[in-house]
């Protein structure tokens, strides 16, 4: 997960570091080891509430921030309250992401968005969106990247965008272009299944 200095640095959680947190939230390890049950749960059920996938990963996400925090010197006199305060950045991040996401599916196409309130059932279309989130987190972390950023900003970014893909990837901008086609292609097909499934 993201960990020196700067919020992308690495990090590794070390028992160390847990001992302190666990101690932070209660001297008595036993209750201590309650209050730690109870915050998960806590921050688990924010998660599920804000309709977040994997909720249980973001709570431990979550954790992971405030015991690095502590690690690294920080007081905190609330920590139940700063907890909740960082998962409030985590849900941001996730909210962004999804935006990213939907910025590229819009490009994508698929069936799914362009079906209409007129000829589809209610809900169809919030299932296709579903359907495409859920087909693009099964690509290769590579793939799915690619895919994303291959379709992110206006036309004019898109085109400079494109071309720092391709020089990252060390392939030509066309070589690119045959792999987001595959790439959406491959998309297209999953979201099709998946809508028949639904």
């Amino acid at each position: 997960m993201e960990k020196t200095a700067g919020p992308h640095a690495r990090w590794n959680l070390s028992q160390t570091a847990f001992d302190r947190f666990l101690e932070n939230l209660d001297p008595n390890r036993e209750q201590a080891g309650e209050r730690y049950e109870t915050l998960r749960k806590s921050l688990i059920h924010l998660f599920v509430w804000r309709g977040c996938d994997r909720p249980e990963d973001h709570a431990d996400e979550t954790i992971n921030r405030v015991i690095r925090k502590i690690d690294e010197g920080e007081e905190i006199r609330d920590l139940i309250g700063f907890a909740h305060g960082v998962a409030r950045h985590v849900l941001l991040e996730i909210f962004k992401s999804r935006r990213r996401e939907l910025r590229a599916m819009e490009h994508l196409s698929p069936p799914a968005t362009q079906m209409t309130a007129s000829d589809t059932p209610e809900g169809d279309a919030e299932q296709g969106v579903n359907c495409l989130r859920r087909c693009i987190n099964r690509l290769p972390q590579e793939s799915r990247q690619l895919i994303i950023q291959y379709y992110r900003g206006d036309k004019r970014a898109k085109i400079e965008q494109r071309k720092l893909l391709a020089d990252s990837l060390r392939i030509t901008v066309n070589a690119l272009r045959y792999r987001a086609f595959d790439l959406r292609q491959r998309l297209e097909g999953c979201i099709t299944r998946c809508m028949q499934q639904s």
